[in-house]
Formats: C-alpha cells, sequence, structure tokens
C-alpha cells in the first residue's frame, strides 16, 4: 500500500530514479494506492547522464503523473497465488496515460494487463 510521503523507485528510463508520492488519484477516500493505481509524484533525484547526446526528459522537483508498478505489500492473483516484490516502484506517464519512457527494466505482474495498461505490461522485461 502506497501513501503520502512514500518514497518509490521509477523502472522505466525516463530520467528520474527516486520519487515521491504525493497524492492518490481516483480512489475515493482511500488514502493508499496497489498496483495499477495511479499516484501524483515529484521527483527526488535523477538518474545520471552518460555522455553530452543523452537529454533529460526532467528536472529535479518536477510534478508528474505515475502508474504503481510493484509493492512490497503481498497480493494475490486470481489462482490464489500471492506475489510481492522486494521495492515499491512505479512507472512514469503522461497526462494523456502514455509512458514518458521508452523501457521498462521491471518484472511486473500480469495483473497491469487487465487494468488497461497493455503499454507498459509489453515494454516489460518479464511478466508474472
Amino acid at each position: 500500500m502506497i501513501r503520502t510521503q512514500s518514497l518509490l523507485k521509477v523502472v522505466d528510463n525516463s530520467g528520474a530514479k527516486l520519487v515521491k508520492c504525493i497524492k492518490v488519484k481516483k480512489k475515493g477516500g482511500k488514502g493508499y494506492a496497489n498496483v495499477g493505481d495511479v499516484v501524483i509524484v515529484s521527483v527526488q533525484s535523477l538518474r545520471p547522464r552518460y555522455g553530452r547526446r543523452v537529454r533529460l526528459k526532467m528536472n529535479k522537483s518536477e510534478v508528474h503523473h505515475g502508474v504503481i508498478v510493484q509493492t512490497r505489500r503481498l497480493f494475490r492473483n486470481k489462482a490464489g497465488i500471492g506475489i510481492s516484490f522486494s521495492s515499491n516502484s512505479v512507472a512514469l506517464i503522461t497526462l494523456q496515460h502514455k509512458p514518458i519512457g521508452t523501457r521498462i527494466s521491471a518484472i511486473l505482474p500480469s495483473r497491469l494487463r487487465g487494468l488497461k495498461w497493455a503499454k507498459l505490461a509489453s515494454m516489460a522485461k518479464k511478466i508474472i
């Protein structure tokens, strides 16, 4: 469960490394987010640049939207198998719900594909 002020790891190549959750969107009064929920985040730290040609897509302390893709909390899929990850992670998106990065360097749950995030699932290395 992700609440406000939670630090999240960014798993795409958008340029951010660590973000802080500011607000959980569209949860109807609930103050926490699970896998597949949209949150508003603030960039805390950036990835290092590896040369002059690398152009950063964001700066520190910018505000973006993100989708929770991994949580440390155990959740069960329809088959009853429980899945939990080692960190709380997010993939950054635009206001039109399109991903900012072009690659995702993490293993994603198959639940994301059923929650209308098929584009994120197709960019991932592996799906559980």
